[in-house]
């Protein structure tokens, strides 16, 4: 059976732009910063995939490790922390001297910011604070638990779905039908195998990771021209989304895609 209405469906024209925790090849990864510069080279409506993580006082903030050794100047779990221990960490210094005094956002604060400019987070799913904050439409939710993706659905059904995977699969939109998502997103090295035209023959939408352009270089010296696959696959309308640690990357293909060369 058909899905009938599917908000993250879209046209070559439309596809959505979107960058991995911000733009987090130019500003430290999962900050009010990254969301900001994802913003300024995408412009409003751009996609930010993020993470949740909950302090020992109950405050969700933005974070992808369970401790904040690797993107803060601090140590620790973030669950043996409370949120205003983590308030007190650079969150920007560890990747550039411009970012120091970046902290750590809370939920909240990402929130407004995507009021304020038409930002739309994409979630990874580990918890929740969807009706208190009344943000609905600000966010899309994540995981590559199926199982909790589909259970989400029965309980915010107005929070569209993304299911993400390592792996291919014999009949994709089958496994989408069963956890009622939205979308797939599918990895660079699958794509080919013709997933794509599954996932959007039945009425799913489909996303996109592109590795970083230093990455696609080595792969196009080796003969393998992953960018000319992906514009290919923009042109013929098999994808909703694009999604890369750089998004000036992914506005570039999609501006090659639309024949806007620079």
């Amino acid at each position: 059976m058909t899905k009938n209405i599917n908000p993250l469906r879209m046209s070559p024209e439309t596809i959505r732009k979107a960058g991995h925790r911000g733009h987090s090849a130019g500003a430290p990864e999962n900050t009010l910063a990254a969301f900001r510069k994802a913003y300024e080279i995408a412009g409003k409506g751009v996609t930010c995939e993020t993470d949740l993580a909950l302090t020992s006082d109950g405050e969700l903030v933005l974070m992808h490790d369970a401790t904040v050794d690797r993107t803060t100047n601090g140590h620790g779990l973030v669950s043996n922390m409370t949120y205003q221990e983590i308030a007190k960490l650079d969150a920007g210094q560890w990747f550039d001297e411009a970012f120091v005094g970046e902290r750590v956002p809370r939920l909240r604060d990402a929130l407004c910011l995507a009021r304020e400019l038409g930002i739309i987070y994409q979630l990874e799913l580990k918890v929740a604070l969807i009706d208190e904050l009344n943000c609905a439409d600000l966010l899309q939710f994540s995981s590559f638990n199926f199982v909790q993706l589909g259970a989400v659905k029965k309980v915010i059904p107005e929070v569209p779905t993304v299911g993400l995977t390592y792996s291919g699969f014999i009949d994709p939109a089958a496994v989408a039908r069963e956890a009622n998502l939205d979308a797939v997103n599918l990895e660079i090295h699958h794509f080919p195998d013709g997933e794509a035209y599954q996932l959007r023959k039945e009425g799913f939408a489909v996303f996109l990771i592109v590795p970083r352009p230093e990455q696609l270089e080595i792969l196009k010296s080796y003969g393998l021209d992953v960018e000319a696959q992906v514009i290919d696959a923009i042109r013929q309308g098999l994808l909703d989304q694009l999604i890369s640690d750089d998004v000036a990357q992914v506005v570039s293909i999609i501006d090659k895609a639309h024949g806007k060369e620079n």
